[in-house]
């Protein structure tokens, strides 16, 4: 996952808006050879095992070692660019260490891109030898205790610039600017890295820096000067980029103070491109723009006041006006690998009368803070109850204990071939929610389970033992529990009206018990869930592996289908047609391979898991390939206006910046007057509830989504809240900010 990316397409600048700052100035920090008249002086260069080529002194208009012809430097003589003399692929970065000292001031530089394969790709690495296309720029801030290469969440305090599929392929020199004024007190004395780097595996590529400087107020902190560069800001930054045709002369940066309530625009910053709303009568504001790092939900406990969990620090962070208080109400030692963490916070619905607050979270066994797959127990996704006291949250007890661990590349007894390439970490679900009748939701993703809740009876395996994986199943025991919501009473016991209690009963035994807690199955892995507050129905956001994300209205005892198929029955040959000729051919788990789906939708149907009581129902709108539908809320009221009471909003758990398409979009969804469908007659090409999106090497492709799309540019947003003042707030993870959507003036 990445924190905020700001990229603006050539010929086009953005100016952003920065926080203000208090105390008294400092000297200015300088930058040794930002104009590389004196060679690579002052910076280091790093190759990939492997890779050909490096970063070179490059002069005139042929680049360095293959001959292209690149534009000359900007600024003197001599700018730095990368090249491979043999053409072969590689991996190369330039970067200095730099000393932060807070001061008031800003970063530029000029940046070629001059990429000579047919597009761009961008997976989260910069290794060359993966076995995806990887052909990419981009430009971070990173800890200097980071390794060179790293792109890990922890690790990138900024990404200043990141190519993106659809980016000019040949760019000439452009300017980036950035205001990291505010950066200099976050990180006043701290160890910064200033990083270029580029990675190719398809074709030439070469990455040109030229003149990297800092502008003061007053002036410009001349260079060479010492070896302490000015970092920049998580939550306060201006960027602004201008190609050959763009924008001539200097760039003025406005720095513009934006908290709760103030009633200004939100900055255009979020995600690659600009934080947009297309509903005129709506706009967007700034709610807390730093001070956190991988916010993933919000809990109000009043007006100005909520709980903000943060996925990788395991902590909950409470913020009062506007401003993150400085200790965290509750720390939890989490392995955040994957899609694991510090996942999502509820209230007790009497509270704070009854001061019950629910935890869900991926423990570590190490008991610090970790990202190693194997740092958790076998049940390491727990829900837990704390106490509120005020001030902090102290434990109550421990309510489930669900499965973390897909060690599916480990064989199975009496089956040699475990086929499954590496231990993965993704699949937890992790959202809840309370519903009008009081009771706990808990979605659990299916981790890559392939047993009974997956609708395979006999497990993924052709032949005897009939297992899930070497811990057991296909029976759902408590270590095969997945792919399920959970429905519990408040104290973690179980309701005896729940639809499988009987049937959980007749089984007996831990897997009987498991039964009895199951309000639906035949799920894959979501992030968003809603109570529709006019018809108390509960709602689904389900994602795909490659085809048919889905929207789910959950009654008691549903069969989602998973895995015998995802969509509609109508569309079962078309989910498998794309899982067995696109994007690998595999269901992630390849025990069972897509190969084995049945051709249509009887027979899909037939072969369905179905406990006592079970009824399959198709999604009530999907997508034919994946959109990543993420955080989903309702709005309860007109605070937004008419239009919107009763809608339901989804976000998106990519980032533009990272899949382009509808990555980073928010979307509004209406129900039938009945409340029991998705009201498509603004479009009648959703009249049959699918969205017949187009292929896209990086899926989100938009179309037939265009009248439900309401937002663009928010990064992975986890979470959606309505607050107590009607405002609709957003969360981005990939951004590191809280956004809140009002009424325009």
């Amino acid at each position: 996952m990445k924190r905020q990316i700001l990229r603006s397409a050539t010929m086009m600048a953005g100016v952003l808006v920065a926080l203000s700052l208090a105390g008294p100035a400092r000297a200015l920090p300088g930058l040794v050879n930002g104009g590389f008249e004196a060679g690579l002086s002052g910076w280091t260069t790093a190759n990939q095992t492997g890779s050909e080529g490096t970063f070179y002194v490059q002069g005139g208009t042929l680049s360095p070692s293959t001959g292209e012809t690149v534009p000359p430097p900007p600024e003197g003589t001599s700018a730095a660019m990368s090249d491979s003399g043999l053409g072969g692929p590689g991996s190369h970065v330039l970067y200095q260490d730099f000393v932060a000292s807070a001061g008031s001031a800003s970063l530029s530089f000029q940046l070629f891109i001059g990429n000579r394969a047919d597009a761009f790709y961008t997976p989260a690495t910069l290794d060359f030898a993966t076995s995806a296309l990887n052909q990419q720029a981009r430009v971070d801030i990173l800890k200097a205790s980071a390794d060179p290469f790293s792109v890990a969440g922890g690790d990138v305090l900024m990404t200043l610039y990141q190519s993106a599929v659809g980016d000019p392929l040949v760019d000439g020199y452009s300017t980036i600017v950035a205001d990291i004024s505010a950066i200099l007190a976050a990180h006043d004395g701290e160890t910064l890295r200033l990083r270029f780097a580029e990675t190719d595996n398809v074709f030439f590529f070469q990455m040109g820096v030229d003149d990297v400087r800092i502008e003061a107020k007053g002036g410009t902190v001349p260079e060479p000067a010492s070896a302490a560069l000015l970092g920049l800001a998580l939550g306060a930054m201006a960027l602004c980029r201008r190609g050959r045709s763009g924008l001539k002369g200097a760039l003025a940066v406005a720095g513009l103070l934006v908290g709760m309530g103030a009633g200004l625009p939100a900055p255009a910053r979020a995600d690659s491109i600009p934080v947009q709303l297309l509903d005129p009568s709506l706009t967007v504001q700034t709610v807390v723009s730093s001070g956190l790092n991988q916010p993933i939900g919000i809990v109000f406990l009043g007006p100005n006041d909520f709980l903000v969990p943060e996925k990788a620090s395991g902590q909950i962070k409470r913020v009062i006006n506007g401003v993150v208080q400085p200790v965290p109400v509750l720390d939890l030692a989490v392995n955040s690998a994957s899609e694991r963490g510090l996942l999502s916070v509820v209230l007790h619905p009497a509270f704070p009368t009854v001061p019950f607050v629910y935890v869900f979270w991926t423990e570590s066994l190490s008991g610090v803070d970790s990202t190693a797959l194997s740092d958790t127990p076998l049940l390491g996704n727990r829900v837990d109850r704390f106490v509120w006291g005020g001030g902090s949250l102290v434990l109550d007890h421990n309510l489930l204990r669900l499965r973390s661990r897909q060690t599916d590349n480990v064989a199975a007894p009496g089956h040699p071939d475990a086929a499954n390439p590496a231990e993965r970490g993704n699949h937890n679900g992790g959202v809840m929610r309370f519903g009008p009748d009081g009771k706990l939701y808990v979605f659990m993703g299916e981790q890559g389970r392939r047993g009974w809740m997956q609708n395979l009876a006999n497990g993924p395996f052709l032949t005897a033992p009939s297992v899930d994986d070497t811990f057991g199943g296909p029976s759902p025991d408590d270590a095969h529990l997945a792919g399920v919501i959970l429905r519990l009473n408040p104290d973690g016991t179980t309701p005896a009206d729940n639809p499988f209690f009987a049937a959980g009963a007749a089984v007996g035994g831990q897997v009987g018990a498991n039964l009895q807690k199951v309000f639906s199955y035949g799920h894959r892995n979501g992030f968003g869930m809603a109570f529709d507050p006019l018809s108390g129905q509960l709602w689904e956001t389900e994602n795909a592996d490659d085809a048919y994300s889905e929207l789910n209205r959950v009654v008691p005892g549903m069969n989602g289908g998973w895995i015998q198929l995802a969509g509609p029955l109508a569309r079962v040959s078309s989910w498998k047609s794309i899982e067995t000729t696109q994007f690998g051919g595999s269901l992630q788990q390849v025990r069972y391979p897509p190969t084995r789906a049945a051709y249509g939708g009887a027979l899909a149907q037939s072969r369905m898991f179905m406990l006592p009581g079970a009824v399959y129902r198709d999604p009530e709108l999907s997508w034919r390939y994946e959109i990543g539908p993420s955080g989903a809320s309702f709005v309860r009221d007109e605070a937004l206006g008419s239009a919107y009471a009763g809608t339901l909003w989804i976000g998106s758990s990519r980032a533009f910046q990272q899949v382009g398409g509808n990555g980073g979009s928010l979307y509004r969804i209406r129900l039938t007057p009945d409340r029991l469908g998705v009201d498509t007659s603004a479009d009648p090409r959703l009249a049959d509830k699918v969205a017949d999106n187009l292929f896209s090497p990086n899926k989100f492709d938009g179309s037939e989504s265009e009248t439900l799309l309401v937002g663009r540019g928010f990064g992975i947003t986890p979470s959606l809240e309505q607050g107590p003042d009607g405002a609709l707030y957003v969360v981005s993870l990939s951004d590191n900010v809280i956004y809140r959507i009002v009424r325009a003036p």
